[in-house]
């Protein structure tokens, strides 16, 4: 590679801002030391400028000087010392600055766009649940809720977003609770016999007050995370569209949206066997099964444990995910409607973001991947071609 090639290929990586510094001070060195005028360096890299870049039709002449007076009181600008490296360097030293400014506005555009388009600001997810009774009755459950309700000889008690039903208390009269948590909820769950549950949005879970029979059984939607206590004389089964899951204690994850391809069921602790049609498993530590309808089931043999939690922690972990599954969760988790217009942008993510953020820092991190929204109706996000 040419010295003239090198500098337009460390130009480009800079309007693009994908130039690390040891690479600016390279293309600050290759500037102040080549052996052209410093009128054909201006030209070439304006020349590539333009190539690159929208920027005649984003800006005039008569626009550089303000947005360079902008770059220049930015806090987030980039400051290349240029003045260290001679008159080639300052040569160029307007196109460069010019490149930055439209870096900069670029990415100011991006950002109040997103910010102007999500007023009002639209919150995660909280706890909050329904509890239906065996009587059909209703009872609205939410952080702030610190109650006592008797059912038969159990008696369940509220503290904010922690539902406990008193194994003590529990009597031969058997009667069945349905759990469910809305579109931007979650809650959790201590079953009669000490097992922990933790509901993502919009799942359910419905069980008996009291485990009075050979085994304790259950059935849940969407996505449940389990801790079984330990009974080996009373297995503990999970049923979940068309999976069955038998435990005997153990701690592990169901992902059994009806949206969703597959029914994904990760195992952290213990030994869990997972059921779908004439097909079963036996599962160990760091195992998923994924089931479908048809009866068919796969087992992967090392899978990501913690993306798999992410949502009981808190986070959303979209390692891996294409963009589809992640307007999914996003979709439960505040509670709205994705649409997307035309063909949808094939992106693959990494990393993981807090599920306390509002949507307009969620929708901020993802652009940075040059995915594009839009909100209409307060709860409508349209996700526009890439």
């Amino acid at each position: 590679m040419t010295s003239r090639e090198r500098i337009q290929h460390l130009f480009e990586l800079y309007y693009n801002d994908r130039i690390t510094t040891e690479e600016e001070a390279e293309l600050m060195e290759l500037m102040a030391s080549d052996p052209g005028s410093p009128a054909q360096l201006s030209a070439l890299l304006q020349q590539q400028w333009e190539a690159l870049s929208i920027a005649d039709e984003r800006f005039s002449k008569e626009t550089g000087q303000p947005l360079l007076l902008n770059i220049l009181g930015a806090p987030q600008k980039r400051v290349i010392p240029l003045y260290r490296y001679g008159w080639a360097a300052a040569a160029v030293i307007g196109v460069l600055l010019v490149a930055g400014a439209i870096i900069w506005q670029q990415r100011l555009a991006t950002r109040q766009e997103i910010s102007q388009a999500a007023v009002p600001v639209i919150l995660p997810g909280s706890n909050k649940a329904v509890l239906t009774l065996a009587d059909g009755s209703r009872v609205m459950l939410d952080s702030a809720g610190n109650r006592t309700i008797q059912q038969g000889n159990a008696t369940v008690s509220q503290q904010g977003g922690h539902l406990l039903y008193n194994a003590a208390n529990s009597g031969a009269l058997l009667s069945y609770n349905t759990l469910t948590t809305p579109r931007g909820g979650q809650f959790r769950l201590t079953l009669p016999d000490g097992t922990g549950v933790w509901l993502n949005a919009a799942s359910s879970i419905t069980y008996p007050t009291a485990f009075t029979g050979a085994e304790r059984s259950v059935t849940v939607t969407g996505e449940v995370y389990f801790e079984v206590a330990q009974m080996a004389n009373k297995p503990f089964m999970v049923t979940a569209n068309h999976t069955a899951i038998q435990v005997l204690g153990t701690s592990f994850n169901i992902n059994a949206y009806t949206d969703e391809a597959t029914v994904n069921t990760t195992l952290l602790q213990g030994s869990i066997k997972v059921t779908a049609g004439a097909a079963g498993q036996v599962l160990q530590p760091g195992q998923q099964a994924q089931t479908t309808a048809s009866g068919s089931l796969q087992v992967l043999s090392h899978a990501d444990t913690d993306q798999a939690i992410a949502w009981k922690n808190g986070s959303f972990n979209f390692s891996g995910k294409g963009l589809p599954e992640v307007m999914r969760q996003l979709a439960r988790w505040y509670d709205i409607e994705v649409v997307f217009s035309g063909k949808v942008p094939v992106r693959k993510f990494g990393g993981e973001i807090q599920r306390s953020l509002p949507l307009s820092e969620v929708l901020e991190i993802l652009q940075t991947m040059d995915v594009k929204f839009k909100i209409e109706n307060e709860k409508k996000l349209i996700v526009l071609p890439g």
